[in-house]
């Protein structure tokens, strides 16, 4: 009597098992472990065979397993100051891009640019255990962050950075685009530029009004104090800066805002005083946002590469988690920026 060979789960109605794909594809149980976890060393006619048996039979990975297997949760932690703030998404694209090929997800936590908030969100993205942080403009120096910092979890800052601590940080070249901007205005016959601020905790707010004191003296301007108001990166924020502008005696000619969004309070400002941009004052933005390009918006603005830092900061953190642990020393990516010149800039109307 012929015995017949064991009845798999596939062929039952059970649950696939690797064991199921790797007698399909004719392999090892390791080259399907390999092959769908994306090791290099299995050949990739190989490879598409065990992935072939695997759509074949409708096998799925065991997150569980590989977890417990690499004692890791193929999870990310990405914290956002403000996502209902435009460019938010396009870093989070970015960040999406790198984990999706690490075969990653995300755990995404809006903070609202509150201390209190983001301790209690990292705590909780600690606590499950994620392979690493993504912080977008977050808080980085006080004492309570430090100590949540000071684990085996590698992370990495994007736009925002510690003033006394050496971190894992990706930001933008903002004396390169402030400076180009405040030189595209002088070009049209400026010489009185405000600044919109952005938050005084932040590290890019600072920078950015920095590079403005700079690009002031490289052009023999002198720094008028009640020219720099302070801002919010707020619709709002921009609209109560703006305010105070038209306000001045004499106003600035040209207003250089701390983002988009303050810049599009500021439109909204100026319309509500009968004010039209470019004839009466010359306006410029921060990050290039897509409405920016949008007609009757058509905002003058520096474009800050939100979608590539994004992959910058992931790269790195995964890395850090391949390396089973921080980078002996931090490393640093600084981004270029660049003025996209569109119709909210134009020649004084005065002198």
């Amino acid at each position: 009597m012929t015995r017949k060979p064991p009845q798999s789960k596939a062929s039952a109605g059970g649950k696939v098992s690797i064991f199921d794909v790797a007698r399909e594809a004719g392999v090892a149980v390791s080259t399907v472990s390999n092959a769908l976890t994306g090791k290099t060393i299995v050949k990739e006619s190989t490879r598409e065979r065990v992935q072939a048996a695997a759509d074949k039979l409708g096998y799925r990975v065991s997150v569980v397993a590989r977890s417990l297997r690499m004692q890791r949760t193929f999870t990310l932690g990405v914290l956002l100051a403000d996502v209902a703030n435009p460019s938010s998404p396009d870093f989070l694209r970015g960040i999406e891009d790198i984990a999706d090929s690490e075969q990653c997800s995300l755990l995404v936590c809006n903070t609202d640019g509150q201390l209190d908030k983001q301790l209690a969100q990292m705590r909780v993205l600690l606590d499950r255990r994620v392979d690493g942080l993504v912080m977008l403009s977050q808080h980085c120096d006080q004492p309570e962050v430090r100590a949540l910092l000071n684990g085996d979890t590698p992370y990495v800052m994007i736009q925002r950075r510690s003033l006394s601590h050496d971190d894992n940080y990706v930001g933008a070249n903002n004396e390169e685009g402030i400076g180009a901007a405040v030189r595209h205005l002088v070009g049209l016959g400026h010489r009185r530029i405000g600044l919109i601020r952005g938050p005084l905790d932040s590290s890019t707010a600072d920078e950015r009004y920095e590079a403005y004191l700079s690009a002031l003296r490289a052009h023999q301007l002198p720094l008028v104090a009640e020219y720099v108001v302070q801002g919010d990166y707020h619709v709002s924020g921009g609209y109560q800066a703006a305010k105070r502008f038209f306000a001045m005696q004499p106003p600035p000619t040209a207003i250089l805002a701390a983002n988009d969004m303050s810049a599009i309070g500021v439109m909204n400002a100026a319309h509500d005083a009968g004010l039209n941009i470019p004839a009466d004052f010359s306006l410029i933005g921060l990050d290039d946002i897509e409405m920016a390009s949008f007609s009757p918006i058509n905002l003058t603005t520096i474009a800050l590469q939100r979608r590539e830092m994004g992959a910058a900061a992931t790269e790195l953190v995964m890395k850090m988690v391949r390396q089973k642990g921080l980078s002996s020393k931090p490393k640093k990516k600084i981004f270029p920026m660049k003025l996209v010149v569109r119709g909210s800039t134009g020649g004084v109307s005065e002198s």
